[in-house]
């Protein structure tokens, strides 16, 4: 039996200042507000909230939700959840996944600072593969999300541990 080749990924967003034309309720007016790429996270409950903030020109702050997370159950260490073994994949590294070489590999997310999609974070990794294969893959379960049927849709987190078998 052939082993599995294992890989980590750690997604990133490249973050770019937007405007946002929006009431500013300490000028009283309708100003613009510029994106000033800093986030932050605030925690309540169950849920991790990240915000963009936004700034107007006389410095007064709004902030942007952008998304909600689950947090986690068990305090670990993340650094200890990713063994050494794995071969990290570059940003923008697509890699090869050939019968030959290994019939299941796994890719784990070190990091994801943005919001990703399943079936584009593949295709945009993987190497001859169309983001409507992956789809296919993913629907008839050689493509798995934490060993389970998932939609190709689906959002990456921390973590995530994306399984993929090839077929003879």
């Amino acid at each position: 039996m052939m082993q599995t080749k294992q890989y980590s990924l750690f997604l990133l967003k490249i973050q770019e200042a937007d405007t946002v034309k929006k009431q500013c309720k300490m000028c009283g007016k309708v100003t613009v507000f510029t994106d000033t790429t800093i986030r932050r996270h605030n925690a309540n409950g169950k849920n991790i909230y990240q915000f963009a903030i936004y700034k107007c020109p006389k410095n007064h702050s709004w902030n942007k939700k952008l998304d909600i997370y689950k947090s986690f159950t068990n305090h670990v260490d993340p650094a200890t959840l990713i063994p050494s073994e794995f071969k990290p994949i570059a940003e923008g590294e697509k890699i090869s996944l050939s019968l030959s070489d290994h019939a299941s590999y796994e890719i784990n997310i070190t990091g994801a600072d943005g919001s990703f999609r399943l079936d584009r974070t593949l295709a945009d990794h993987i190497e001859g593969w169309s983001r409507t294969e992956i789809a296919q893959r993913i629907k008839s379960g050689t493509i798995l999300l934490n060993n389970c049927l998932t939609k190709p849709s689906r959002k990456l987190a921390v973590h995530d541990k994306i399984s993929i078998t090839l077929k003879k």
